[in-house]
């Protein structure tokens, strides 16, 4: 289980979060949704320990990830909103790093590579974007982690591979793992996520069932798109 509760983390600039209370269960997808600058990467890295915020509890499975983070990133699979790898190695390479720190072998890692299309033994810098982004997801799910965040983790991929990471995820959900994912696009979210979590302005606006969402859409006729829009632009009563 993912938990954020009453996390506040403020830039010099005094953007950021304020008060944001988020969890997610065992086998649950929540998206996390918002448009650039609203506060979904601070949350995240927050959650990771990158960045100490000034208020607030972050774990998983009830691990605190900034007074323990070792032990947490044990079973946490993060992908940052933009990867920074080592360009002149190739992905087998790298998944043999990540595995050996890990203490796994590279089997899945390679059996992930296959289900992308990836080819292995060309270097970071001979990939397309597509392809690196390929690379940095099978390098955050490589240890079967219990609990995945991953930040805007379509990006660059095109919709037949796009399938295929969804599936990938719909497999760890089934397995049990609890998985936030950040975007902001609403209808990707809406092929995986059980429930969204939707942030502006470094506040938590909404927080339902996807179920709850589309239905209310239908009942004012408008497409999914359309309601969020509608949704996101509403100013609070």
């Amino acid at each position: 289980m993912i938990e954020i509760k009453n996390l506040t983390m403020r830039y010099k600039n005094g953007k950021g979060v304020g008060d944001i209370n988020i969890s997610v269960d065992n086998g649950e997808v929540k998206g996390l949704l918002g448009p650039n600058g609203a506060g979904k990467s601070t949350t995240m890295r927050s959650l990771m320990g990158f960045l100490i915020p000034s208020e607030g509890t972050l774990s998983v499975e009830g691990i605190n990830t900034i007074e323990n983070p070792v032990e947490a990133k044990k079973i946490i699979g993060y992908l940052p909103g933009d990867p920074q790898l080592p360009q002149n190695l190739n992905s087998k390479s790298l998944f043999k790093l990540g595995a050996d720190m890990r203490g796994q072998s590279t089997n899945y890692a390679m059996e992930l590579a296959e289900k992308f299309e990836l080819e292995v033994d060309q270097t970071l810098k001979e990939l397309s974007k597509g392809n690196r982004q390929k690379v940095a997801l099978i390098l955050a799910v490589l240890h079967k982690p219990k609990a995945l965040i991953l930040d805007e983790p379509t990006s660059g991929l095109d919709p037949f591979h796009q399938r295929t990471f969804f599936e990938i995820v719909k497999e760890f959900a089934n397995d049990g793992a609890a998985i936030l994912l950040s975007s902001h696009i609403i209808s990707e979210v809406e092929k995986v996520a059980d429930s969204m979590a939707v942030l502006r302005e470094g506040a938590k606006v909404y927080d339902e069932t996807y179920e709850t969402f589309l239905n209310k859409a239908k009942e004012e006729g408008q497409d999914l798109e359309d309601a969020f829009f509608t949704f996101y632009d509403r100013k609070e009563e």
